[in-house]
């Protein structure tokens, strides 16, 4: 049975508040499903909402109603993303309605939903649409930047994926992961979708993973699974808190970019001293999240590989390109960039060329090598330096190129006056610490010889830019 379909009498533990200590069973989750649904905005044709999701019980309500329906897809957004880049999203796809677990919350155009639900807002004059039968989720690629680029995803695509993240991790009933990754962020959507597929019960928290609450809920509810993005790890390790807490766990999964070897090597060694299952893994929003994973008893002899594909999904290697492709039931229909994209069916068969470059060695295990496309993974998420680029130039009224690492997120601004304000800004609008954010200052914006930003150059010489400000 897909994850969403719930059992309206199975009495089994479902979802628990790691603030309150409330819990809620399946039969409750489901009921609670209904009733959403019934309040949706009944259109006379599919419509399309956006559920601003947070790590709470509302949120599963809300999305577990929205596939259930086949009336309706969602586009899945984080409800802290900037409002000015929120508001931007909104204008482009138009939404018929708008969840948001804040209540307080008002968008122009929209009013409280007829029904009376919480959080429901419905649009005071919708505008025609045609949706494809088949949408039923739109997520976003590009972390915080609010791009109108999302991904346009089936029941099918959801349902495989999940079936087969439960398969290879072992999941089962008895597990009980916590909510260490946003809702909305692919890889912690797939926590959520294949633990409701193996029937297990969900703690949500919101709390950060160095605060003493959220290791006080994993011991306190025995959680059983814990997901991270490579900053997460890299935290962790640094804090000692993986050797102090988590009692209960039993399987540690790591996604979201390439974590460094040592740190691997460490995580290795530290699962074997702790009886964890400590499962590296390499996915896309494109593939539903997961697209291959290491076996935890093949990582010592396998670090710096992204593993073997998921069950039912297949890997190769372009010859011409050394691009690395997957096939599977999980990719994705295809993009959205507007709302006319919304109609679209099908686009690439279940065949998806990942953008990464990579090898695979003797034993069918694949690595990535390098990247084809212009984009840039800081803290699990995925940033399209080119959207990032015309958001800072429209921001700073000047010209504004991109670069850098996994780590550092460069940002080279034509005769910029003042780079501590802009340091702030790409802070605020992307919701980086710091540390992650260099800005420079530049006369002339270096060019090639068809007029296009020379990445090579400011790349080569970063070096010669140390005078520049990192603000800490």
């Amino acid at each position: 049975m897909a994850f969403w379909n719930l059992n309206q009498s199975d009495h089994a533990l479902a979802a628990i508040d790691a603030r309150t200590g409330r819990q809620w069973n399946i039969a409750q989750l489901s009921r609670d499903a209904e009733r959403m649904g019934q309040a949706l905005p009944r259109m006379g044709r599919k419509s399309v909402g956006v559920l601003l999701a947070q790590n709470r019980y509302e949120s599963l309500v809300a999305y577990l109603a929205a596939l259930r329906s086949a009336s309706t897809a969602i586009i899945l957004l984080d409800a802290t993303l900037n409002p000015d880049l929120l508001n931007a999203l909104l204008a482009e796809y138009q939404p018929d309605w708008i969840f948001t677990p804040r209540p307080e919350l008002a968008f122009a155009g929209y009013r409280q939903s007829a029904s009376g639900e919480p959080g429901l807002l419905e649009r005071e004059h919708p505008l025609e649409i045609v949706i494809h039968p088949d949408l039923a989720l739109l997520l976003s690629t590009s972390g915080s930047t609010g791009s109108p680029k999302l991904v346009r995803l089936s029941l099918r695509n959801l349902d495989a994926n999940a079936s087969s993240i439960a398969q290879y991790l072992g999941l089962n009933a008895d597990e009980r992961p916590i909510t260490s990754l946003p809702m909305p962020y692919s890889y912690g959507l797939s926590v959520i979708n294949s633990h409701l597929h193996a029937g297990a019960a969900i703690v949500f928290s919101e709390d950060g993973i160095l605060r003493r609450e959220f290791w006080d809920a994993v011991d306190r509810h025995g959680c059983t699974s814990f997901a991270g993005v490579p900053y997460t790890y890299q935290l962790l390790l640094r804090s000692g808190l993986l050797t102090q807490k988590g009692a209960s766990l039993r399987t540690l999964t790591q996604a979201g970019g390439r974590l460094e070897e040592d740190s691997i090597r460490q995580m290795q060694r530290l699962a074997g001293l702790r009886g964890w299952k400590f499962f590296v893994m390499y996915g896309q929003t494109e593939a539903t999240a997961r697209i291959s994973y290491v076996p935890f008893n093949q990582l010592a002899s396998k670090i710096g590989s992204v593993g073997v594909p998921v069950p039912g999904g297949s890997l190769s290697i372009d010859e011409a390109t050394e691009e690395l492709i997957y096939a599977g039931p999980n990719v994705m229909m295809g993009y959205a960039e507007c709302r006319d994209d919304l109609a679209r069916g099908d686009d690439l068969n279940g065949v998806l060329r990942t953008g990464d470059q990579g090898r695979k060695d003797a034993d069918g295990y694949f690595y990535i090598t390098g990247r084809l496309k212009r984009f840039q993974k800081m803290f699990g998420k995925r940033f399209n330096l080119d959207h990032v680029e015309k958001i800072l130039s429209e921001r700073f009224g000047s010209a504004v190129a991109c670069y850098g690492r996994d780590d550092l997120l460069m940002a080279a601004v034509e005769q910029c006056e003042n780079t501590v304000k802009a340091t702030e800004a790409i802070c605020q609008i992307f919701d980086l610490p710091r540390t992650a954010v260099k800005v420079i200052s530049i006369a002339k914006m270096p060019q090639t010889a068809n007029g296009k930003f020379d990445y090579k150059h400011l790349t080569e010489s970063i070096q010669e830019q140390e005078t520049a400000t990192i603000w800490k």
